[in-house]
């Protein structure tokens, strides 16, 4: 695991809500290579996760940007280097004052969960709002077009459609058909709310979901997309995707 991401000792459980898993972990070392390349110098100011379960993703997010210099009113020292470096350093910092978390949970547990994992890491309850609502919620029309970073570990797993509207902590890891019938209700949104100038979602799938389906839906929109990781985890095949808006990646 890399440095600077939530801790499984400070995340908190419950008996309702998704633990983190394979999966959450593949998708937070993805976010943490962002981090390290296009975030580094383009730091997102607005990043929700979708389905948020214990909070450990989001944490994870916000951990990240802290250890970035990321925290409203610091600025990123200069190394008394290069003066292009420092201006570049500077105003990453001073773009990224603002930076917003968001998360969404239908299960009102989870919520709950988030919450307290995310005081766990020291992240005050001011800097994380967090909304309960399917999918996006009320998101959806607040923050269109401002979105720089999306994150989504979705209901993946193949079930019969009716499982999907089960509730409970079923609906954490219920798919429907091909596992799909969640990320599909999402894909048309994503091209609406994600900024223009490079905003990014990182979104698990299984390899039955069909990725290459799903990036060709994302690419009808106009958004570029590749597989950024991959694992294997009990027999299962994992990758993340990266959908991008704009930008020069």
């Amino acid at each position: 695991m890399p440095p600077n991401i939530a801790r499984i000792k400070d995340t908190c459980f419950h008996g309702e809500v998704y633990e983190p898993a394979e999966d959450s972990f593949l998708l937070v070392d993805a976010l943490a290579a962002e981090w390290d390349t296009t975030f580094r110098t383009r730091p997102p100011r607005v990043a929700v996760e979708v389905g948020c379960g214990t909070g450990y993703v989001i944490a994870s997010a916000a951990l990240l940007a802290s250890a970035s210099g990321i925290v409203p009113g610091d600025a990123v020292p200069g190394d008394g280097g290069d003066g292009e470096i420092d201006r570049v350093q500077n105003a990453a910092a001073a773009a990224a004052a603002a930076f917003a978390y968001y998360a969404t949970d239908i299960n009102p547990d989870a919520l709950a969960t988030t919450r307290a994992t995310l005081r766990n890491h020291g992240i005050a309850d001011e800097r994380v709002e967090l909304t309960r609502g399917d999918l996006l919620g009320p998101l959806r029309e607040r923050l269109r077009g401002k979105i720089d970073l999306l994150l989504f570990n979705p209901p993946y797993v193949l079930t019969p459609s009716e499982e999907v509207r089960a509730g409970g902590i079923a609906a954490a890891w219920a798919g429907g058909k091909d596992g799909r019938e969640v990320v599909d209700r999402l894909l048309p949104d994503v091209a609406d709310v994600l900024s223009p100038d490079g905003g990014t979602m990182l979104m698990i799938l299984l390899e039955q979901n069909k990725p290459r389906e799903v990036m060709a839906v994302l690419e009808r929109a106009g958004l570029r997309c590749d597989v950024v990781r991959s694992a294997s985890a009990d027999e299962e095949r994992l990758h993340v995707l990266r959908a991008v808006k704009g930008g020069d990646r």
